[in-house]
């Protein structure tokens, strides 16, 4: 039993050791030195299913190329796939075979009948990623937008603070001549959306305005919607406040 036992952990450990080997998409960076002279390829494997493609940018002193590669092919730890190069006028097969480790790959790269290189290809780590919701938070400051409405062209100064991590909103806006300062409600970021209300008084009543926006850099574009009666699309900018001063 303990023999048998220990026949069965030694092949899930292959098989696990196997799966991560496996694990080849990504962009990988080789560089060597050829009868063609210096070369570095940028390979980029992905996946669909089970599916495994295979393309590079190849640079050399003759310029830079890209390359789809052919019969690609992974086994356990060894990936192979063929480049056809057209030299002169010629098709030349270019084969790889590789043996993938966690974070390399140890190719040999047979050119035809003229040649074979080694060298390595090492993973090239993923670009630190930068989320929507990182910039979108940074929102604080003034933004300005002017738009048209039903009751005329209307100037707004959106002002947003941060306190303690908390957001909150004010607004100056001008419409006809006639100014007013409102809260802004329930402001929330999350990703590049960004969400509030405003209330505006309308003869005796209360008229709920919410606006969506979309944050793209120093812009964000809103659709306003009034009540039941109407919606706007907008573009606020970032910048310094520019509307008359408000009535407190």
């Amino acid at each position: 039993m303990k023999t048998r036992n220990l026949i069965l952990t030694i092949a899930l450990t292959g098989l696990a050791w196997s799966a991560q080997a496996a694990d080849v998409a990504g962009k990988w960076v080789g560089e060597f030195d050829s009868q063609a002279g210096h070369q570095k390829y940028t390979f980029n494997f992905q996946t669909a299913g089970e599916k495994l493609t295979a393309t590079a940018d190849a640079e050399s002193d003759q310029g830079k190329r890209q390359v789809v590669f052919t019969e690609v092919k992974q086994s356990d730890d060894t990936l192979t796939f063929v480049e056809t190069r057209k030299i002169q006028d010629n098709d030349v097969r270019i084969e790889y075979t590789g043996k993938v480790g966690t974070n390399e790959i140890q190719f040999k790269r047979k050119v035809g009948d003229f040649g074979s290189q080694e060298f390595a290809a090492k993973r090239e780590a993923a670009a630190p990623a930068t989320t929507a919701s990182a910039s979108a938070t940074d929102i604080a400051g003034q933004w300005n937008a002017e738009f048209d409405t039903q009751i005329g062209k209307q100037k707004y100064v959106y002002t947003f603070k941060t306190d303690a991590g908390k957001l909150t909103g004010k607004a100056t806006a001008e419409v006809n001549g006639e100014k007013r300062d409102a809260d802004l409600l329930e402001v929330k970021v999350s990703g590049d959306t960004v969400t509030f209300a405003e209330t505006l008084k309308f003869g005796d009543n209360d008229i709920r305005i919410e606006y969506t926006g979309k944050i793209h850099g120093n812009e964000i574009s809103f659709t306003r919607k009034v009540g039941d009666f109407a919606s706007e699309e907008l573009v606020a900018k970032r910048g310094a406040a520019t509307t008359p001063d408000s009535k407190n």
